[in-house]
């Protein structure tokens, strides 16, 4: 990079830092500070910020390697994921606010009885804090090498005696894909984002995160006009496809949603997709740092709000930058071609087709753009790094430390508690980073074993005969058969998608399991059951003796505006989509169909 470039991501670093220690004074007052901002901040805060955390700096290169092998539908694979966030927003956005825990497995000792509810908040707090959390950074930081390797030269800035004494002294299990350089940048970046994190909470994150999604998505659409521009416009795009790759097929790269013929996504699989594999994730009804953030809305109407302007957001704002450089890389280091190298200052960078998307920016962008590009995807990388770190930190200090270690601690040693975990969660981080290799391998193992979390969640919010020992067993079996099944079926693994087929018997099992489980273990209490149906006003199977009926919401309306919520998400994306793949009038449909939707689904969520 260039001295211009170079300006641009340091005065990004100080900008920053300075927000975190601004807002540190406040972040210090206490765990309601600290970790849910004292649940005071308006809709488009907390909307966007959830926006910014999942635009990870992982996300451009996974989204290009998948591009590239499986065309654009094999996007469904996260395209999919925009129902768990209708279903979010719909189901259970102001149901968390109005829960009022801090975390969403303080939730768990809501909604259950007994002392089986406590080990369970224990085990998930664990479980999610350290567990989840470090292998999602772990993959995060994965991504973020490959984009800084090419860009920083620490031999040149350092000089090459000095860089060679760090590189003789740093461990070599702690190496990032064996790349000393880039390990050394992203350990600088992780040590400003965790001193910035831990002394500015949950809303240092936040306003750091404002900061870093406008750079982060302004730039994706800049990188992805210089991107089509170079290889003649979205004309000369399909253009060059169809004469590099032959009509059906470049057909078959740039469809939207797939055709029952086409060979790079099985028919079966997208249905996997759309049917299956949204529900059954891990944060299935918002679990997770979406919960941390929805629990810090001003009120229940800002919690709703915000977690629709982010489940709208999610695919239909975000993904086709991505999309269009992807397919751009696809014409300047042809699949066919096995001399294609993608090179940067004419050096050869990695054959792998993630990489394509960071080389593309350093071919592409003039002076000072590549600054501005790089330092929108470490923003992107910080921004989801930081709110990892807040989040599992909360698990740890609210749901461990005060919860069973030390339930006497005031606010100042929770408070400090909660800083020293960011900064042991970092360190556990790039202890697992050093040992990933892909991204899009990770995100496929981690969907298959927290599936079980994803059906026992969701079950909790709908089934008044749910109990801890639902979520526990659940948990368990999904644990235990992803872990078996490679073993069980080692002779099918090379079959092509195999992992998403085995995600539908990983499914059956868990909720096999789980249902079997429940009904052979007493129910939760009743005075726990009405105290839930009291806060939370849930919808569905609310049947038991005691229950107050009128507390109940509507599942009708709900699933209504389910379906709304969808069609302008969904329909959102189509329209973008197909005015860059030339077809308008079909852009133009969905443009109607989404905006009509949207409408409705507005009026309905005042009344509701």
């Amino acid at each position: 990079m260039t001295s211009i470039d170079w300006c641009i991501f340091l005065i990004y670093l100080a900008a920053v830092f300075v927000i975190g220690i601004i807002v540190s004074k406040k972040a210090s007052s206490g765990v309601d500070s600290y970790f849910v901002a004292d649940r005071s901040l308006p809709w488009w805060w907390l909307g966007i910020s959830i926006i910014a955390t999942t635009f990870a700096a992982d996300t451009p290169l996974a989204i290009t390697g998948i591009t590239a092998n499986n065309g654009i539908v094999g996007n469904w694979f996260w395209w999919s994921w925009a129902a768990t966030y209708i279903t979010i927003t719909i189901f259970f956005a102001r149901r968390w606010r109005s829960s009022q825990v801090l975390t969403d497995v303080e939730f768990i000792e809501l909604r259950y009885s007994g002392k089986e509810a406590a080990f369970l908040r224990g085990f998930k707090a664990f479980f999610y804090g350290i567990i989840i959390n470090v292998f999602i950074l772990g993959w995060v930081i994965t991504a973020a090498v490959k984009i800084a390797g090419p860009f920083i030269k620490w031999d040149q800035i350092l000089g090459s005696a000095t860089f060679q004494k760090i590189a003789s002294i740093y461990p070599d299990f702690l190496l990032f894909k064996g790349d000393m350089n880039a390990t050394l940048t992203i350990v600088v970046l992780l040590l400003i984002v965790m001193i910035y994190s831990s002394i500015g909470g949950i809303r240092g994150v936040i306003l750091t995160d404002l900061f870093q999604f406008v750079i982060a998505i302004v730039v994706s659409i800049i990188f992805a006009v210089y991107a089509v521009n170079a290889v003649g416009g979205l004309e000369g795009l399909q253009t060059s496809l169809t004469d590099l790759y032959g009509e059906v097929r470049a057909g078959h790269m740039t469809e939207i949603i797939p055709s029952f013929d086409n060979p790079l996504i099985p028919f079966e699989i997208f249905i996997i997709y759309v049917f299956v594999q949204w529900w059954v994730r891990y944060d299935s009804d918002g679990s997770g740092y979406i919960a941390q953030r929805i629990n810090t809305a001003k009120d229940e109407k800002d919690a709703r709000k915000g977690s629709l302007l982010f489940s709208i957001s999610f695919i239909a704002l975000r993904t086709w930058p991505w999309i269009m450089v992807a397919l751009v890389s696809l014409v300047l280091f042809p699949l066919d071609d096995p001399t294609a190298i993608f090179p940067v200052e004419g050096e050869v960078v990695g054959g792998d087709r993630e990489s394509a998307y960071p080389v593309l920016m350093g071919m592409l962008l003039p002076i000072g753009l590549v600054g501005l590009a790089f330092t929108s995807l470490m923003a992107a990388f910080m921004s989801t790094v930081d709110t990892h770190l807040n989040w599992g930190a909360s698990y740890m200090t609210n749901d461990i430390y005060r919860r069973f270690i030390k339930p006497d601690a005031n606010q100042k040693q929770l408070v400090k508690f909660s800083r020293i975990n960011v900064v042991v969660i970092t360190f556990l981080a790039v202890i697992v980073a050093s040992q990933m290799d892909t991204i899009a391998g990770a995100w496929v193992f981690f969907i298959n074993a927290a599936s079980g979390l994803g059906v026992a969640q969701l079950t909790r919010w709908f089934w008044w005969r749910a109990n801890a020992w639902t979520e526990i067993s659940s948990m368990l079996a999904a644990i235990l058969a992803t872990i078996l099944y490679p073993i069980l079926f080692a002779s099918y693994m090379d079959i092509p998608h195999f992992d998403t087929f085995a995600l539908l018997g990983i499914t059956a099992f868990c909720i096999i399991v789980s249902v079997t489980v429940t009904l052979l273990t007493p129910p939760t209490s009743q005075s726990q059951i009405d105290e839930f149906i009291k806060r939370c006003k849930p919808v569905g199977l609310w049947q038991g003796k005691g229950i107050n009926k009128n507390a109940i919401g509507s599942f009708s309306n709900s699933l209504i505006m389910w379906v709304l919520g969808l069609t302008t998400s969904f329909c959102g994306l189509f329209t973008i989509g197909y005015f860059l793949m030339l077809k308008p009038w079909i852009g133009l449909l969905n443009a109607a169909l989404s905006i009509g939707a949207f409408i409705l689904l507005n009026r309905m969520m005042k009344k509701d």
